[in-house]
């Protein structure tokens, strides 16, 4: 190898190398794109539009990606046995298309290089490895979140709803109410009929 070919396989390693290893899974954009059109038309309905299931099972997180470990896992047995309904009918494209969105749900990045049906090109697509880093991504995020606000205290509930009896954990009637601060349980649906209780306004303070 000449001096300067061997600078510049030096310079592509520092390069790879400075780079962190990243790189992109295999899928572009738009077959991202087209495959969660695709997904609504024909997974969503049993797997959930959020891939959450609950019909079938669901389709993200990493144990499921570990469980279908490549691409190449994941495309033979969707390609022959998906949708229930028409198995192995949608065609390779959308398959594919299928498969990265997919992919990029569960945090994979897109690139410039198209998914293709080449066996060897899939079997060394790592589906753990590729959405391990949107895993890792989205976990600060939902650490960040903030804490849901707590509900308003109920208000107490008309004698009139009541007819008179008390209420399962409630003051019996005549009795002064609990503090506003107090958590008051929840009216039984069979005490309000099937009806919305009115919101009691507490009279003002002379």
């Amino acid at each position: 190898m000449s001096l300067k070919l061997k600078h510049l396989a030096v310079a592509a390693l520092a390069a790879a190398l400075s780079s962190g290893g990243a790189h992109a899974a295999g899928f572009t954009a738009e077959q991202a794109a087209a495959g969660q059109t695709a997904y609504n038309s024909n997974c969503a309905q049993c797997h959930g539009k959020q891939l959450e299931g609950p019909d079938a099972p669901g389709l993200a997180g990493s144990d499921v990606m570990q469980n279908w470990a490549t691409a190449g896992g994941l495309f033979d047995f969707i390609h022959v046995a998906m949708p229930p309904s028409a198995p192995g009918q949608l065609g390779d494209e959308t398959y594919l298309n299928i498969i990265a969105y997919i992919m990029q749900f569960n945090g994979a990045q897109p690139g410039d290089e198209p998914l293709t049906a080449d066996a060897d090109k899939l079997a060394a697509i790592s589906l753990p490895a590729e959405t391990q880093a949107g895993a890792a991504a989205a976990a600060p995020a939902a650490a960040a979140a903030p804490e849901p606000t707590t509900a308003a205290a109920a208000t107490t509930v008309p004698q009139a709803f009541t007819w008179g009896k008390q209420l399962p954990g409630g003051p019996a009637p005549g009795e002064a109410a609990a503090p506003a601060a107090a958590t008051t349980p929840a009216v039984p649906q069979a005490f309000t009929w099937g009806k919305t209780l009115p919101t009691v306004t507490a009279p003002a303070a002379n």
